[in-house]
């Protein structure tokens, strides 16, 4: 088996300084239009995908420190965790003149790509309170 097959998925991460960009990453899909037949958003596929969390429960997605996803992540990585979760459950948004983390954890399909890809490995994906998630019945 090749080497690169033994290593884990956040130690690929390349920084954004040592890619070159030639697509500006964030407008990308920005002409793309959804047929909601064929193709979906991330919102649409959360919906068919079934999820269900109890929205009082305690998020079972642990940030350990947020303050790397406001400063080192987003000029080191770019906050790639906007992009590899298929959920859309992490959202970098600008609250009082500096970016923060936003985690919509009720709609975690369960995928842990997050725990997976991080590059800080810094969060934590746990089994939620009360067996809430995707059924997959209806995709």
């Amino acid at each position: 088996m090749p080497k690169e097959h033994h290593v884990a998925g956040y130690e690929r991460m390349r920084k954004v300084d040592s890619v070159q960009r030639t697509v500006d990453s964030d407008g990308r899909y920005a002409g793309v239009a959804f047929d909601k037949e064929l193709t979906f958003d991330k919102i649409t596929d959360v919906f068919h995908a079934g999820v269900s969390h109890n929205e009082d429960q305690p998020s079972h997605l642990h940030v350990l420190d947020t303050e790397i996803c406001a400063t080192r992540c987003t000029e080191e990585y770019g906050n790639p965790c906007e992009r590899f979760c298929p959920a859309a459950v992490y959202e970098m948004e600008e609250r009082n003149g500096r970016r923060e983390l936003k985690v919509n954890f009720s709609n975690c399909v369960h995928c842990k790509t997050c725990d997976v890809a991080d590059p800080y490995q810094i969060i934590n994906w746990v089994t939620p309170e009360g067996g809430g998630g995707p059924n997959y019945k209806g995709m």
